[in-house]
C-alpha cells in the first residue's frame, strides 16, 4: 500500500516503510544490474522502462505478481547471473524487508527451482548488525567444493577460506570466478589461459593418448553448462587451456574431497566423443613452472596442422598458411588498404605492425580468413587487444574498451584511440562480428 511519502508493506506481522528516497535508492540498486546485464550483452529494454516509468518497487511487484519466470529471469539463467533477477535481488539484499511474505515466497520458490542457492538477507534483531543467511546452513556447516559432475556447483563452501577450491583459482591461479556457486572455471585474461575444474575419475586412454572429459552435451540445464561452452570456445580462439583436477568419492559423489595444490594439467584441442567434449592431456605443469609456460605457439600449431589436412588446392593452402601467420597477400592487402601504417596510432615501423583478423580465424569460413576486408593493420599492443576482445570498433571507427581495462592500464596503453579513417561497409560487418562475439564488454 502507498502513504504520503513513502510505500508500506507488510512484514513479519509488521508494516516496514519504503520512503521516496528508499525507492529511489532501490531503484538506483536495479539500474546497476541492469547495467551488469548490459555488460554481458543482455539489454533489458522493457524493464528499463518500466523502472523509469513506475520506479522500482512498483516494477518489481507487478513483474513478480504472476509467480512464473519471467523473459528476463530465463535469459538471466541462460547466462549464469540469477544474482541479477529481481527476484535475487529481493531475497537476498536489505530490500527484503519492504516485500510481502507471499511475493518473497514467489521469489524464493523461482531460485530455489532453478537450482539457485540463494543467501536469505537477515534483518537485525536485538540491536545485532545485519548480515547474509545461507538459503540452507550457516556457512561453516557447508561442505568445501561440493561440485557435481562436469563441475556443476551442489554448494561452494566458505569462499574465504585460504584451504578452499574458491581461493585457490583467486589466489594462486589468478583466476577468480565469476560466481562461487556455480562456476566450472575461470579465466585469466592478463594471460589469456583458461583454468577448467575437471575430475580425476574422467581420464581415460584412447588410442595411446591421455584424455580428460570436459563437457557432457546433454546436461545443458546446469547453470555452469553455457560458461562451460564459452571457456571452451576461448580455447578455441586460442587461449590456452589448463585443469584443476579434482576428487571425489564416486560417480554419483558431488563433493570435492580433495584437488591437486601441486600441478595442473596442461590440455590439447576439444574433440566430441561418445556424447561428451574431451581435451587431451599435453603435459602436468607444477605450479612453480605454471608462469614460465610460453602458450603462444599453441593455437598457431593446430591452425597450421588443420590447413595441411584440408582439401584445398596447393595455392589455396599457401594462401591460407600465409594469412595465419599474418603473411602473404592477405597483409599486403591490408597494408595497401591502409596505407602501410597501423589503422590507429599511424606507426609505419613494419617490425611491430601486425595484420590482425575482425572475424577470428576459428570463427571464419576459408574466403573469410583470406578477405583483406576482415582485417586490420595494428601495432602489436594494439593487435594483443583486439584479438583477446579488451577493444574494439565501432561502425564510425571509434575504438571501445572493455570494462576490465583499468583507468591506469589506458593510459599507459594511450588508449581509447580511433581508426584514422572510417570503415568501409564490408569492414563493418566483421566489426560488428568482432563486438558482438569476441569483445569482452
Amino acid at each position: 500500500m502507498k502513504t504520503k511519502g513513502g510505500i508500506e508493506c507488510r512484514y513479519r506481522g509488521g508494516w516496514k516503510r519504503m520512503d521516496a528516497r528508499q525507492n529511489e535508492e532501490f531503484t538506483a540498486h536495479l539500474r546497476a544490474a541492469v547495467r551488469q546485464a548490459e555488460a554481458l550483452k543482455y539489454n533489458p529494454t522493457r524493464f528499463k522502462g518500466m523502472i523509469e516509468a513506475n520506479g522500482g518497487y512498483e516494477t518489481v511487484k507487478r513483474i513478480l505478481a504472476s509467480g512464473t519466470p519471467s523473459d528476463g529471469f530465463q535469459k538471466l539463467w541462460e547466462l549464469g547471473r540469477l544474482d541479477l533477477t529481481c527476484e535475487a535481488i529481493i531475497v537476498e539484499s536489505k530490500w527484503r524487508p519492504y516485500f510481502d511474505d507471499d511475493l518473497i515466497e514467489r521469489a524464493e520458490r523461482l531460485l530455489r527451482g532453478s537450482n539457485y542457492d540463494f543467501k536469505r538477507f537477515s534483518p537485525a534483531e536485538n540491536g545485532r548488525a545485519n548480515r547474509p543467511v545461507l538459503s540452507s546452513v550457516e556457512p561453516d556447516e557447508r561442505d568445501e567444493g561440493a561440485v557435481g559432475e562436469d563441475g556443476s556447483d551442489a554448494g561452494e563452501g566458505d569462499t574465504t577460506s585460504s584451504t578452499g577450491i574458491n581461493a585457490f583459482f583467486r589466489d594462486v591461479l589468478h583466476a577468480p570466478f565469476v560466481n562461487s556457486r556455480w562456476s566450472w572455471g575461470a579465466v585469466d585474461e592478463r594471460t589469456r589461459r583458461v583454468f577448467l575444474r575437471l575430475w580425476s575419475m574422467d581420464i581415460a586412454v584412447r588410442g595411446g593418448r591421455r584424455w580428460i572429459r570436459v563437457l557432457l552435451l546433454n546436461a545443458s540445464t546446469r547453470l555452469g553448462w553455457k560458461e562451460r561452452q564459452r571457456h571452451l570456445d576461448l580455447v578455441r580462439s586460442g587461449y590456452a587451456a589448463f585443469a584443476v583436477v579434482c576428487e571425489k568419492e564416486s560417480t554419483d559423489a558431488r563433493t570435492i574431497l580433495g584437488f591437486d595444490r601441486e600441478r595442473v594439467l596442461r590440455l590439447g584441442g576439444v574433440v566430441e566423443h561418445e556424447g561428451s567434449l574431451w581435451m587431451e592431456i599435453v603435459d602436468h605443469i607444477s605450479l612453480d613452472a605454471l608462469w614460465l609456460v610460453d602458450t603462444s605457439g599453441v593455437a598457431l600449431s593446430e591452425d597450421i596442422r588443420d590447413i595441411e589436412r584440408a582439401e584445398v588446392a596447393a595455392t589455396t593452402r599457401t594462401a591460407l598458411v600465409d594469412a595465419r601467420l599474418g603473411q602473404g597477400r592477405f597483409r599486403r592487402e591490408l597494408m595497401r588498404r591502409w596505407g602501410h601504417a597501423c589503422a590507429v596510432t599511424g606507426c609505419r615501423l613494419a617490425a611491430v605492425l601486425r595484420a590482425s583478423h575482425c572475424k577470428p580465424w576459428r570463427k571464419s569460413d576459408n574466403r573469410e580468413r583470406l578477405d583483406s576486408h576482415n582485417g586490420l593493420i595494428l601495432s602489436a599492443n594494439l593487435d594483443a587487444l583486439f584479438d583477446a576482445g579488451l577493444i574494439g570498433f565501432d561502425d564510425d571507427g571509434g575504438m571501445i574498451v572493455a570494462d576490465v581495462v583499468s583507468a591506469p592500464e589506458r593510459e599507459a596503453l594511450a588508449i581509447p584511440a580511433n581508426l584514422t579513417r572510417k570503415p568501409s561497409p564490408r569492414l563493418k560487418e566483421y566489426l560488428r562480428f568482432h563486438r558482438e562475439n569476441v569483445f569482452q564488454g
